[in-house]
């Protein structure tokens, strides 16, 4: 199943909904980067753009969103290249989660909304905030510094997604399914199944 998500012949609709949705992220991401969680930290509302763009736009969405990021970046400035690198890992997978693991573009069923509660909001949201564990990897970027990093940057994540991220899908997905754009799972097939006794494969 895993492997044929990757291998959907490729139109030219895709290549287009790459630098449509990196531009819309983009935007974004600069656009609202004054609202504020608390004194000195930002919320980032964009960052519900990422289970959206993801779940209706599949990989090209996910793509998007990476670009995304990296221009958000560029255009503003001061940002070093190893967390411009990291930023388009992180945004990359916080979409691809979603696509992978959501069985319902619109959240209509029960099982939609669990699995996008806990592999977007929770999972989603810790593979995000831990990304820049990548550069203490490497060396970048102190590990004291990750650790306050860390939980401003899970908690962005997971009140975004939350909170705006089922509103956006349950608006956009009607739209995006009329105009021949949805690139998502087809619907049903989420990564994992929810039935009574718990999860499986």
């Amino acid at each position: 199943m895993g492997t044929s998500l990757f291998r959907r012949k490729w139109t030219t609709v895709d290549f287009v909904l790459i630098v449509v949705t990196a531009a819309l992220y983009a935007v974004a991401l600069i656009m609202l980067a004054n609202i504020k969680l608390a004194p000195s930290v930002p919320l980032r509302p964009a960052n519900a753009l990422q289970p959206v763009f993801g779940i209706l736009f599949g990989i090209p969405g996910c793509l998007g969103l990476a670009f995304g990021n990296v221009a958000s970046d560029l255009l503003t400035g001061g940002t070093p290249p190893h967390a411009v690198i990291v930023g388009f890992i992180g945004n990359f997978l916080g979409g691809l989660i979603g696509y992978l693991a959501v069985s319902h573009p619109a959240l209509k069923t029960g099982r939609s909304i669990l699995q996008y509660y806990i592999f977007v909001v929770l999972i989603a949201s810790t593979v995000v905030a831990c990304s820049i564990l990548i550069n203490v990897a490497l060396g970048f970027t102190p590990m004291a510094i990750a650790t306050l990093f860390i939980p401003t940057v899970f908690l962005n994540q997971a009140v975004s997604t939350a909170i705006l991220g089922p509103v956006l899908l349950k608006l956009l997905y009607p739209f995006v399914k009329r105009a021949g754009l949805y690139r998502g799972r087809a619907h049903g097939n989420g990564l994992l199944s929810i039935e009574e006794g718990g999860l499986r494969p």
